[in-house]
């Protein structure tokens, strides 16, 4: 038996897009409710248990200056952010020859360097004349987004090494195979995050500085002021539109409210029945929509040995599991953790990731630990743990950050953040700036909070007391 209630707004989904716009309703002054198909809040950010009170994020973690929106909800939420370690020396390893350099720049030849400048200079003025609200209406929308990415990629790029450089970089950003990603979109994510500096380096850019705690904090701490009013266990199957307003069905709960908020990936809501049906374009949209494959491996030990070698536990190399490495650890570096990003990206250069590796748990710890030995020496073979997290078998989350394959966007346009009747959208891919980080999230979230606002008078209703206690 499934609980009826009323209550001003539905949010469906309890990641950071949909608790921000169900926090800012209530702030408005309109009652809310949440639901959750999964048994936590945080969508595609979650903690992962370390030990001895440790964690480490197994999704979104990090955020950088100019992403205002959320850097303003986490002094809203009383959280403190560190800075991701890149102290020491940083490890390139390219064809079994290694070297080391401190910065951001890894140790290129003069003319890997001009490959890498004048590929960075192209894409750049490209994503200046790409619309930020409407990258469909750029001048050469149709042609590029005909083509993927990692095409263009292969077609402008001198040296075999500036393609390994620029596909592993935004495989780890894009969290997908480039070859499967629209060019227009990724020069709407240039043109949206700052510029390619921004999107790719770790001081100054996007992956500047982490949460104190675990970015799943922002989520909870949020459903913590909602006063019970999130119900988790609880997927929605049916959303029904009337003059009236709106009845969503979930598992535990049926609720009559005035407007509705969908904050999922659009691939994703595609498990959910409307009625009546959505509109061609929208329909489609969450038939072609993809979402990365990219899952997270995590080496934890007793403390970073790697500090005491003067190493920062960054490394940039083609070796067959850990193309990307990065220091993970604590705050105070009481334990040591190395993380690496995987995927289904083996279109690369450099990036071939069998069919065991993927597919078999101890074959890719073997090859992650035997990758981090050959950078940092014997004491990595011994962790004291290992974790992965694996976004592509999510229950209710298919995959981690999305990409649009080509023609998507300039066929679909606006149909990922246009209101449909009493439904309107959210999460991280809505958004206009910093599409895809926790911060586009967050004024995703906010954006569709202040559609729905508009059309509501501000009460308090009596519905907006607690309903269900987590």
């Amino acid at each position: 038996m499934t609980e009826q209630q009323s209550t001003d707004v539905v949010v469906v989904g309890a990641g950071v897009s949909g608790l921000t716009a169900a926090r800012r309703l209530q702030q408005a002054g309109h009652s809310v409710l949440v639901l959750e198909a999964n048994d936590r809040v945080g969508g595609r950010t979650v903690n992962l248990d370390v030990g001895q009170g440790v964690i480490t994020e197994g999704g979104g973690q990090w955020v950088g200056p100019g992403q205002d929106r959320v850097l303003a909800l986490l002094d809203e939420l009383g959280l403190e952010t560190f800075k991701t370690y890149v102290e020491g020396k940083s490890i390139y390893l390219r064809k079994g020859k290694t070297k080391v350099f401190r910065g951001t720049i890894p140790p290129l030849s003069p003319i890997v360097l001009a490959d890498y400048a004048q590929l960075q200079l192209r894409l750049e003025r490209m994503a200046k004349t790409v619309p930020l609200e409407a990258p469909w209406n750029a001048p050469s929308a149709r042609r590029w987004d005909s083509t993927t990415f990692g095409q263009w990629i292969d077609a402008n790029a001198f040296t075999k090494e500036v393609r390994l450089l620029f596909k592993l970089a935004f495989t780890v950003t894009d969290g997908e195979d480039l070859h499967s990603t629209s060019l227009l979109v990724q020069l709407a994510r240039i043109a949206g995050c700052g510029g390619i500096d921004h999107l790719v380096n770790i001081t100054g850019g996007a992956q500047e500085s982490r949460v104190v705690g675990g970015t799943q904090l922002i989520s909870t701490r949020m459903a913590d002021d909602l006063a019970g009013r999130v119900v988790l266990d609880s997927p929605v199957s049916r959303i029904e539109q009337d003059r009236d307003g709106v009845l969503v069905s979930s598992a535990r709960v049926e609720v009559r409210a005035r407007q509705v908020i969908v904050a999922m990936a659009p691939s994703d809501a595609v498990r959910i029945r409307f009625s009546p049906d959505l509109p061609t374009r929208r329909a489609m949209l969450q038939r072609r929509w993809c979402n990365g494959t990219e899952s997270k491996l995590f080496a934890i030990y007793e403390r970073p040995f790697w500090r005491d070698k003067g190493f920062s536990g960054q490394a940039i190399t083609d070796l067959p599991v850990a193309n990307y490495v990065v220091d993970n650890s604590p705050p105070d570096g009481s334990v040591g953790i190395l993380l690496t990003f995987l995927g289904t990206a083996g279109s690369g250069y450099g990036l071939h990731w069998s069919d065991k590796i993927l597919d078999d748990p101890d074959a890719r710890r073997a090859a992650f630990l035997a990758d981090l030995c050959t950078l940092f020496g014997p004491e990595a073979a011994n962790p004291t743990a290992y974790l992965e997290k694996d976004w592509t078998h999510e229950r209710w989350i298919s995959g981690c950050v999305s990409s649009r394959p080509p023609g998507v966007i300039t066929q679909y346009t606006d149909a990922d953040r246009q209101p449909v009747g009493r439904i309107h959208w959210a999460g991280t891919e809505t958004a206009i700036l910093n599409q895809g980080y926790i911060d586009g999230a967050v004024s995703a979230g906010e954006r569709a909070a202040d559609e729905v606002g508009r059309t509501l008078t501000p009460r308090r209703s009596a519905a907006a007391g607690p309903l269900v206690r987590r």
